[in-house]
């Protein structure tokens, strides 16, 4: 790694830039899924969970804003990515109490790997539906591929981080990880097999399930990593 590319990687895995875009990134899509429907509820077809896609309050047929949820997955998208380099930096080696088995050190670094890849595919893929809504997928239907891309991406995710909590030691407690590997891929594979709309909806919370008690004992983790940094100076 070039001193360029390890300075840009020293900034993303920053505790104090991976929390301000962890905080503004779940702020964000968060308001905009909460203001998106209810702002929704004024449509005329009644939006609701059952008969409508995430993805239609992003279009102009069920909401006179579609900007918000739009505008809200792409911003989200770009802050997700401290994120994601900071998460394969803290599983790849805590602790380092296997450094002296090869095969566990190894083992862990190739799904610290696959997760930080799965991340990235989900990072490209929301960026992409948000670009691409709805009203904009062209005659290539890449809202669609977008969607496939994100979903997909989740999934893996949820099963790669899963496995790197549920088999290794790290600030989360194991019965989380057994769940994001189990759980969320079950509801992904519906959807993607069915693109029924109810299972997009309880896929969501599926993986909200998670990522919110994750997002919270990792800002915790964060905290004292920056606390502990102000000791030392």
């Amino acid at each position: 790694m070039n001193k360029k590319k390890l300075k840009i990687y020293t900034f993303l895995t920053s505790p104090k830039i991976v929390k301000i875009s962890a905080f503004i990134g779940l702020f964000t899509l968060a308001a905009a899924i909460i203001i998106g429907v209810i702002i929704a509820q004024y449509d005329p077809d009644n939006y609701n969970i059952i008969d409508n896609y995430i993805s239609d309050m992003g279009s102009f047929e069920h909401t006179p804003v579609p900007f918000i949820w739009d505008f809200a997955q792409m911003i989200t998208a770009i802050l997700m990515i401290p994120s994601a380099f900071y998460l394969e930096k803290l599983f790849r080696s805590f602790p380092n109490s296997d450094e002296g088995d090869k095969s566990i050190s190894l083992n862990r670094r190739i799904l610290s790997s696959c997760f930080l890849i799965s991340m990235l595919s989900v990072i490209f893929g929301m960026f992409m539906v948000g670009l691409f809504s709805e009203d904009r997928t062209t005659i290539f239907q890449l809202h669609l591929v977008g969607s496939y891309i994100v979903w997909s991406g989740f999934a893996l995710t949820s099963i790669f981080l899963g496995l790197l909590i549920w088999l290794y030691p790290s600030p989360i407690p194991k019965p989380i990880g057994i769940y994001m590997t189990v759980f969320p891929p079950i509801p992904c594979i519906i959807f993607l097999t069915t693109f029924n709309k109810l299972s997009e909806w309880i896929l969501m919370f599926s993986l909200i399930t998670w990522i919110v008690p994750v997002a919270y004992i990792l800002l915790k983790h964060i905290n004292k990593e920056i606390t502990s940094k102000h000791r030392v100076n």
